[in-house]
């Protein structure tokens, strides 16, 4: 039986050997014919019968429900209650670049048939001309969005309907960006309550019930809090985590000092939880079926591009598995086996090889893509802006233009670009001197409560000789970072840890929309006992553990500048944290859940000095981590000494 080989969009290439890019949704809005034609061939995908191969329905199910085989693919003997998806594992990265081809190539394939129902002449000639060179778009959720704009896009959860140039006329459609309708809602196939009762995907469901709607404006309300908590994260990934096991995913790795506690996978499930919070996207099985997964997904697959040019030596070493999927189980070792990526030469490093990324065939033949083959994007048809590798003369240019283009997104207010900068200390001694005469003492007490993270962190340009600069000294800087570490299945349910410097309002639901929130961190899982996942059940058996980090530098630089803290040194930061650094834990539905009630919850402090970056082109330099134990010793889920890191 002839297999449906996976070859993304080829369309559009260079001569240069230049691709097309994939953009950033708001970018991809700015062209109107293209964004006109994404629309009308995401309505038509979204409306093939959910029997179809190629459908909306079973592109996604492949993610986790049904648990049905896709192209044929069958479950190995007992993961028939899994999908295919690999999480916590290191092939989280990997895995996720075909199934995106697959979308893309499918999605393209409704445009070429939306373009040729256009009336011949000059019409379709131009929508013919744009469909050449569209891509998937993707959406930066830790860059800044457009002054007055939300981080969550207007085109996604704005309105249910959309108006579009179809072939016959202007017309009023779906939005496709805002929710998927299941046609029909199977309930033997999706048989999980509530999801067995929702005719479409949500987010922030207003209730369990089959009435709930949406609630967009508070998800985008949530991610605003979060952004800077996204940035630095994402910054933080770039520039210290040059390892591509620690970076690719969540599973709890040992290292003995702390310091990679984050991933990829860690910070994209940050926004699966926030984005879903209780609806769709915030359990794994049926995340794939709302539309804004792909965009997500998209981003997440461009930050891994990124991280691939910046460290293109490392890759994917064989590791066993403590889990399965519906292919592969426990135990099994997952490398990177045969095949070999076609970078171009000029850009080429040298590599090693992995394990098949089951249910994407490569070919017609049976043959599947590894990660291997799937290593380099231009493979599949399509790069990044920061990634326009035919543009540069050798790797050293290629490496220096990305670090130059992630330090102009997300570095400028980074840490150490604010610590490069200086705080002047003149106004954080005079805000020091009213907040220390109101408070009695500096002691980081006060009865304010300013927003630590809502807005990009205002800082007085001292330059860094300045005797006056408290941030650092002889161009270094102390970063300080909350790890989390806790059971994958400690509450059988997807869950939040959040993060807060600071006072906050008692009621739960306020939580992610505090000002003093520095960071909300989510547990993206399904629920082992509701659910059949085979997978859930043995990672919960096993007691798998995962991890993430809240960065909490530039909350303290703000204290800084306020005046409610003297420097970024240890003997400054310890005490300020032990008194103002909260953590609590809600599930989905914002019911407050006491930390010492979650097992194997652990919050540690870790800091690290860091050299601050010589030019635009260079990253900061991160040193050997420290644990400041004093900070949580003896609170209810703090790291105690002794315990293992």
């Amino acid at each position: 039986m002839a297999t449906f080989a996976i070859t993304g969009v080829q369309s559009g290439r260079g001569g240069n050997g230049s691709v097309p890019l994939r953009l950033e949704i708001r970018q991809l809005q700015q062209n109107a014919d293209q964004w006109n034609l994404y629309l009308l061939a995401l309505d038509r995908l979204h409306n093939v019968n959910q029997n179809d191969l190629l459908s909306w329905y079973q592109i996604s199910g492949i993610h986790g429900r049904p648990f049905v085989a896709w192209d044929n693919v069958q479950a190995t003997s007992g993961n028939d209650q899994s999908g295919y998806c690999t999480h916590s594992s290191i092939l989280f990265p990997t895995w996720h670049r075909p199934y995106l081809a697959l979308y893309e190539q499918v999605l393209y394939k409704h445009m070429q048939d939306v373009v040729g129902e256009f009336p011949a002449g000059s019409d379709r000639d131009r929508y013919s001309a744009a469909a050449s060179t569209f891509r998937i778009p993707y959406w930066d959720w830790a860059a800044a969005p457009p002054s007055g704009q939300s981080v969550l896009p207007s085109s996604v959860g704005d309105s249910a309907t959309v108006q579009v140039d179809a072939p016959n006329g202007t017309t009023t459609i779906k939005n496709p960006l805002f929710s998927y309708t299941f046609h029909p809602l199977d309930t033997k196939e999706l048989p999980d309550g509530p999801f067995n009762t929702w005719p479409s995907t949500l987010r922030y469901p207003t209730t369990r019930n089959p009435s709930a709607a949406s609630q967009n404006k508070l998800v985008a309300k949530q991610l605003d809090n979060n952004r800077l908590s996204f940035r630095n994260r994402l910054y933080n990934l770039f520039t210290a985590y040059p390892n591509y096991t620690n970076f690719s995913n969540k599973a709890w790795i040992s290292s003995g000092d702390g310091g990679d506690y984050d991933s990829l996978e860690s910070v994209h499930d940050q926004i699966h939880g926030l984005v879903g919070s209780g609806g769709h996207m915030s359990v794994v099985d049926y995340s794939a079926f709302d539309p804004i997964f792909y965009l997500h997904h998209t981003n997440v697959d461009r930050a891994f591009a990124i991280w691939q040019a910046i460290y293109p030596d490392s890759y994917v070493e064989p590791q066993t598995t403590e889990f399965g999927t519906f292919t592969t189980s426990s135990g099994q070792t997952e490398d990177v086996n045969t095949g070999m990526p076609s970078y171009p030469k000029h850009i080429r490093p040298a590599h090693a090889h992995i394990s098949a990324l089951t249910p994407f065939h490569s070919d017609g033949s049976g043959s599947f893509w590894n990660s291997g083959t799937a290593r380099n994007t231009s493979t599949f048809g399509y790069s990044y802006p920061e990634l326009l590798f035919w543009k540069a003369s050798d790797q050293s240019q290629y490496q220096a233009n990305v670090r130059a283009a992630v330090n102009d997104l997300y570095g400028d207010t980074a840490p150490a670009a604010v610590a490069r900068r200086g705080v002047n200390q003149d106004k954080v001694n005079q805000a020091s001197r009213s907040r220390s005469t109101a408070a009695g003492g500096f002691d980081g007490a006060s009865d304010e409560k300013p927003s630590i993270m809502a807005r990009e962190p205002p800082v007085d340009p001292t330059p860094e000789h300045s005797p006056n600069n408290s941030t650092s000294k002889d161009g270094k800087y102390h970063e300080w970072i909350a790890n989390i570490r806790v059971k994958k299945y400690a509450l059988n349910a997807s869950f939040f840890v959040h993060i807060f410097l600071g006072d906050f309002n008692p009621d739960p639901f306020q939580w992610s929309f505090e000002p003093n929130l520095v960071g909300t961190h989510c547990i993206f899982v399904n629920d082992p006992n509701t659910t059949e996942c085979g997978k859930c059940k043995r990672d919960q058996a096993n007691d798998l553990q995962v991890t993430g980090a809240i960065p909490l530098t530039t909350a303290l630089l703000d204290a800084v500048r306020t005046g409610r803290l003297r420097s970024l040194d240890p003997v400054d930061v310890e005490p300020y944290l032990r008194t103002n650094l909260h953590w609590r834990v809600t599930r989905m539905d914002d019911t407050a859940v006491p930390t010492d009630r979650v097992p194997d919850l652990k919050i540690a402090v870790v800091s690290s000095v860091v050299q601050k970056p010589a030019s635009d082109t260079d990253f900061p330099h991160w040193g050997e981590f420290t644990v400041h134990v004093n900070v949580t010793d003896s609170r209810p889920a703090g790291y105690c000494s002794g315990e293992p890191v």
